[in-house]
């Protein structure tokens, strides 16, 4: 495997004094995926697979919405941005992401592919989808650039036996389950 340079790990700032990571104003932590796993996964036992969705989607959304909007506030514009989110998703491990495009029926309705979701192999072999976070994050991205809520379902996952995450991402408030 070819190793490349990584912008965002050369732009992290440490702090020794305060023990904080930073990347452009933003405050990051190094977090194993398994230990978010673990999170999800008391969660679903203690509360149910619902609550666990809604918490991990919820986070995912938040995260990216604010840098998103951050990025956008700079002068990026939305497609820029949205080449930026995915570069630096991939450069914080978070796994390659691809565009696939519109979908057919509907110029509003995306595709997102995702490979090597860290929370989706962390996890293991599921009957459902488990990228939550992912879910999230992707809706918060496109909400922000088109400045209307999306929400995002994922419809195939590494953990239900496929070789990577496909997401949808659909204009409209975010149902309970979706």
């Amino acid at each position: 495997m070819e190793t490349k340079r990584n912008p965002v790990l050369e732009a992290l700032q440490y702090e020794a004094e305060t023990g904080t990571l930073g990347f452009n104003g933003i405050r990051y932590m190094l977090i194993r995926p398994e230990t978010v796993v673990e999170i999800q996964k008391v969660i679903e036992e203690k509360f149910g697979v619902e609550a666990a969705w809604e918490i991990f989607y919820r986070s995912g959304f938040r995260g990216t919405s604010l840098t998103a909007r951050k990025l956008l506030n700079s002068g990026l514009t939305p497609e820029q941005c949205l080449e930026e989110m995915f570069r630096m998703g991939g450069h914080l491990g978070w796994g390659k992401f691809t565009l696939r495009g519109i979908v057919p029926s509907s110029e509003d309705k995306l595709k997102v592919s995702i490979i090597t979701s860290p929370f989706a192999r962390a996890y293991g072999s599921s009957p459902r989808p488990v990228c939550a976070m992912l879910c999230g994050a992707l809706a918060g991205i496109f909400t922000a650039l088109k400045g209307r809520p999306y929400r995002c379902r994922e419809i195939t996952c590494f953990s239900t036996n496929h070789p990577g995450c496909t997401f949808l991402l659909t204009p409209g408030e975010r149902k309970p389950i979706d």
